[in-house]
């Protein structure tokens, strides 16, 4: 039983990491097209909006897939689930404050007038927005690594 639980945490921890990693890239691609965008005299507000609601998107369906991880864990620490269970309330906390900032911007950002002041701010708080993202990834990726267990290779 418990090689079985190995090699569906290896199997989950593998999963949890792609998912990331696509998080990572579209966060990447996202920024540097903010990037570009700034040097342009015509600001591109409209189509911002999109791809924020892209980010969002994604994340959600990210955080839907991480709140599986978060059964898992819970599954295998039955012996212990408060563990399990302080991993699985951060997570939450994390996820549901990365949203509200993402919404709020998003809202923000539709109704912005195209200054650059606008602009600025979004873009900063963009920033800000992807550093939580980042720094919870990090703590999340420490949480799931002591939690999960891992064949070894």
């Amino acid at each position: 039983m418990q090689k079985q639980d190995d090699l569906r945490g290896n199997a989950v921890f593998d999963q949890w990491t792609f998912e990331h990693q696509v998080i990572d890239r579209f966060t990447v691609n996202l920024t540097e097209w903010i990037a570009a965008q700034s040097k342009l005299r015509c600001l591109q507000f409209r189509q911002t909006v999109e791809k924020l609601g892209e980010l969002n998107a994604q994340l959600q369906s990210h955080f839907a897939r991480e709140e599986e991880i978060c059964k898992h864990l819970k599954a295998i620490h039955q012996d212990c689930p408060l563990d399990a269970e302080a991993v699985q309330r951060q997570v939450d906390h994390d996820h549901s404050n990365i949203s509200n900032r993402l919404k709020h911007l998003i809202d923000r950002m539709q109704e912005a007038e195209v200054e650059m002041d606008s602009w600025k701010k979004g873009v900063h708080e963009l920033g800000l927005i992807i550093d939580l993202i980042e720094q919870h990834d990090e703590q999340e990726s420490e949480s799931v690594s002591c939690l999960l267990p891992r064949v070894s290779q």
